[in-house]
Formats: structure tokens, C-alpha cells, sequence
């Protein structure tokens, strides 16, 4: 099912921080979206997933608004990772993951055979399953974000949306992350993620919604949202782009663009 977004108009506190979006993410894609800090990239996924007021327009899921979802009901469509995700309890990291089945289990009821490969096939497509026993508080914080993903993904959500699932990764594990959510996209999943760099952005995302203070520059195709006018528009950088071994063309950050003249 489609995830449309209708005229959203979001604000905390006093302050506006969202103006208008409009947008259709599409099962089977990764849609990656980018902005300067303060642009309202992180309100933008709380919205989606059902976790902020609007003040104007409607997160429709499959025609239905996300907002009046029954919460079980959508924590088995909308799996979402926020960008500050923290542990309460020092359990295991397999006690941690099994968490994300509760949407799927009647209350008190224990772990089924379908639970249990759930599990297991989150922790196998995050590189977790070496951590099954040991508690979440002697994990790295990379190693802790990974089994916070898996937590999600075995809630075999419809849609995976992801606030910098990148952040606290190394870049080999930065790579293997995005190659499984590519995976996940391809055996149909919608997948929509918060990224900070353009390279990653461009290898791995179908398509791109690009934010500035609030508002959409860009959305479309990762080769047009990513070209040089839309980022010097968002970013007010100038990119070389060069191309990839995949015919993928990789915008590189090079300077700052002029200000315009006058």
C-alpha cells in the first residue's frame, strides 16, 4: 500500500516546521530523505509514522489516515526507528528484538514458531545473531543500533521508516546496512530513511525528497533530486558528480555556491 502525504503542515511548540508537504512513497522503493539541519527531516518521519500532531493536511496509508489506525494495527504496517532510540532495561539483545513481535502476539501470550523466526531473520539481516545472549548494556553503540533495527524489522512492518539509521555505523557496516534495506525493498517492503550524505543517498535510494526550512524543493527520482540546481537549492553546495560501476551517478560535495549576484 501507498504512503500518501497530503498538504502536511506540522508544529512544535510555537514554531512551524513543516509547510505543505506533499509526496506518495511506493512499496518497493527506498526513499531517502535529505536536508540541512533544522530542515524538519526527523518531524517529517514522526508524522508519517503517526507520532505527531498536524495542524493541516493527512498521512493516508493505502487511502486509510495513519492518524486514526488502531496502534496495534499500525505497529504491524509502520515500523519506525527514531533517530534517538534508547534501551530502558538491560535485557538481551535477543530478549530486546523479540520486543517488536508484541503487535503480533495477544497479550501474555508467550513466543510462537513464527515469533521466534521472525526474530531470528531480523537478527540475521542486521549481523546481530552473534549477539543473542549478551545484554544490550555491554553492546557498542553501533552494535546497540543494529539490534535496535532488528527490534523493527521483526515486526515484518509494511513500511520501515529509518531516522539516520547510518549514524552510529561504520562504514562496512554503513555499506551492509544499505545493501539489506535495498533487499528489503525489492521483496516489497516500503522503506523511507533519514540520511545526511548524498553519496549514500545516491546509491541506494530510488527516490529522494529533498527538504529546505520546512518545505520540498525536490522529489523524484534519486538522478534528479540529487543534480546540482536541487542541491544548491537545499544545501547551497556545488557537486561533482561522477559515476559508479552500476551507472550510478554519485554527487560529491565540493564547495559552498556563490550567493547570488545583486
Amino acid at each position: 500500500m501507498d504512503l500518501s502525504i497530503e498538504n502536511l503542515a506540522v508544529s512544535l511548540g510555537n514554531r512551524k516546521v513543516l509547510h505543505g508537504i506533499g509526496a506518495l512513497f511506493r512499496p518497493g522503493k527506498v526513499t531517502a530523505i535529505l536536508g540541512p539541519n533544522g530542515s524538519g527531516k526527523s518531524t517529517l518521519v514522526r508524522a508519517i509514522a503517526g507520532l505527531a500532531d498536524a495542524d493541516a493536511g493527512f498521512v493516508r496509508l493505502g487511502g486509510r489516515l495513519v492518524g486514526r489506525l488502531d496502534p496495534r494495527e499500525r505497529a504491524r504496517a509502520i515500523g519506525y526507528l527514531p533517530q534517538d532510540a534508547s534501551v530502558h532495561w538491560n535485557v538481551t539483545a535477543e530478549a530486546l528484538v523479540a520486543l517488536g513481535r508484541l503487535p503480533h502476539r495477544s497479550p501474555f501470550a508467550g513466543m510462537s514458531a513464527a515469533d521466534a523466526e521472525a526474530v531470528t531473520r531480523a537478527m540475521e539481516a542486521t549481523d546481530t545473531l552473534d549477539f543473542t545472549g549478551r545484554p544490550v548494556a555491554e553492546l557498542s553503540g553501533g552494535e546497540r543500533a543494529r539490534v535496535l533495527l532488528a527490534r523493527v524489522l521483526a515486526g515484518q512492518p509494511q513500511w520501515l521508516l529509518a531516522d539516520e539509521p547510518l549514524a552510529a555505523l561504520d562504514p562496512a557496516h554503513q555499506l551492509g546496512l544499505l545493501d539489506r534495506l535495498r533487499g528489503l525493498a525489492q521483496d516489497g517492503m516500503g522503506v523511507v530513511i533519514v540520511l545526511h550524505d548524498l553519496v549514500q543517498a545516491a546509491r541506494a535510494a530510488d527516490e529522494v525528497l529533498l527538504l529546505r526550512e520546512g518545505r520540498v524543493v525536490a522529489f523524484g527520482p534519486a538522478r534528479e533530486a540529487l543534480a546540482h540546481q536541487p542541491l544548491r537549492e537545499a544545501f547551497g553546495i556545488e557537486v561533482m558528480v561522477i559515476g559508479d560501476d552500476q551507472g550510478r551517478l554519485l554527487p560529491v560535495p565540493i564547495g559552498r555556491s556563490a550567493p547570488p549576484a545583486g
